[in-house]
C-alpha cells in the first residue's frame, strides 16, 4: 500500500468512516478510494483528478489537504491541462449545436414571418366586420313627390350618419385605451413577480446549497468562471454529468441546461477561484472555506407553480 494512501486510510479508520460512508460524503466513486488508498493512481481518470480527490478525501477525514500534496508532491502525478481543455472545447461545440437544432431557437426563426401573416389576418376580419356594420345600417325611404322633403331627408340622414359614427369612434378610442392601459399593468405585475431570486446557504463542510425562485422552465444557462487559480468544474443535471473541464483563471464556459430542470449541481475543486451565474445573475458561493465543493441548486416547487399560472 503506498504511503500517502496508507495516511489516508488511517485517518479515515480514526474518523470511524467506512468506504462506502466516504463514497456517500465525498461523492467519488468507491472504485476510485480504494485506488487512491492502495496507490493505484491509473485508475483514475486522469491526473487532475487524482489531485483532487486526494485533496478532497483529506479534507474530509480531518487533513490537511494542501499539506499533504506538497509532501507527497513527488509520488502524486502533475495534472495534464492540454486534455481537459480540448475537452472543454469539444464539450461548448456540442452544447452549441444541440442549442441550434433546438426547437425554440427553430420556432424563433420564423417567428416574424408567423407575426406578419397574423397581423394579416387580424386586419382582414377588421375590414369585413368595419363592412357589416355599414352595409347593416338602415336604409332610408325618400319620398318621390316632393323635392324639398328628399333634400331635408338626405341633411338630416348625413348628420344622423356622422354622429352615429363619431359616437363608435369615442367609445373604440376609449375602449382601446383602457384596453392597453389594463395589458402594461398585467405585464408589470407579471414582470415582477417573475424575477428570478436566488438564495445561497452557508457551505456545510464540501456541500452548499442554492435555493432558486421563479426559476423558468426553459432557456436556463449557467456561466461557469475562474478566476486568480485554475478551477476544475463539472455540471451534474440528474445523476449526468453534462460537462466538466478545467478553467484558467479569466476563462469562462457557457452551459446550456435542459427544459424543465428543478435541481442541478456544480461541483469544484477549487472552489474559492470558482465563479457561477445563472442567467446573469451572479451566485456568491463565498460562504464556505471548503476547497472541493459541491453546489445543490434546487426550484422552489411551490414559487414555480405559482409563475407558471
Amino acid at each position: 500500500m503506498d504511503e500517502i494512501g496508507q495516511k489516508l486510510r488511517d485517518a479515515r479508520i480514526q474518523k470511524g468512516y467506512t468506504i462506502d460512508d466516504l463514497q456517500q460524503i465525498t461523492k467519488i466513486q468507491k472504485r476510485y478510494l480504494i485506488a487512491i488508498e492502495e496507490g493505484n493512481f491509473d485508475t483514475l481518470p486522469g491526473d487532475f483528478y487524482v489531485r483532487a480527490f486526494i485533496k478532497q478525501y483529506a479534507d474530509t477525514v480531518g487533513l490537511d489537504g494542501d499539506a499533504l500534496l506538497t509532501q507527497f508532491q513527488q509520488d502524486i502525478p502533475e495534472p495534464q491541462l492540454q486534455e481537459y481543455a480540448a475537452q472543454s472545447v469539444e464539450n461548448k461545440t456540442r452544447a452549441t449545436r444541440a442549442e441550434e437544432a433546438s426547437p425554440v431557437n427553430r420556432l424563433r426563426r420564423y417567428l416574424p414571418q408567423i407575426a406578419i401573416a397574423a397581423i394579416v389576418v387580424v386586419a382582414v376580419i377588421v375590414i369585413y366586420v368595419i363592412m357589416l356594420v355599414y352595409q347593416s345600417g338602415p336604409k332610408q325611404t325618400i319620398p318621390t313627390d316632393s323635392e324639398s322633403v328628399a333634400v331635408s331627408s338626405k341633411r338630416s340622414t348625413s348628420k344622423t350618419s356622422k354622429s352615429s359614427t363619431s359616437s363608435k369612434t369615442s367609445k373604440t378610442s376609449a375602449a382601446s385605451s383602457s384596453s392597453k392601459t389594463a395589458e402594461k399593468s398585467s405585464k408589470k405585475s407579471t414582470k415582477k413577480s417573475s424575477k428570478l431570486d436566488i438564495s445561497v446557504a452557508d457551505a456545510n463542510g464540501a456541500t452548499q446549497a442554492v435555493t432558486l425562485k421563479n426559476l423558468p422552465k426553459t432557456g436556463n444557462k449557467l456561466t461557469l468562471g475562474a478566476t486568480g487559480a485554475t478551477a476544475w468544474i463539472s455540471v451534474i443535471v440528474n445523476g449526468s454529468t453534462t460537462w466538466q473541464g478545467s478553467l484558467t483563471s479569466g476563462n469562462s464556459q457557457e452551459v446550456t441546461l435542459p427544459d424543465n430542470v428543478t435541481t442541478f449541481q456544480v461541483r469544484s475543486g477549487n472552489a474559492t477561484a470558482t465563479t457561477i451565474k445563472l442567467n446573469g445573475q451572479s451566485v456568491d458561493i463565498s460562504k464556505g472555506t471548503s476547497i472541493v465543493r459541491t453546489i445543490t441548486f434546487t426550484a422552489d416547487a411551490t414559487e414555480s407553480e405559482g409563475s407558471q399560472e
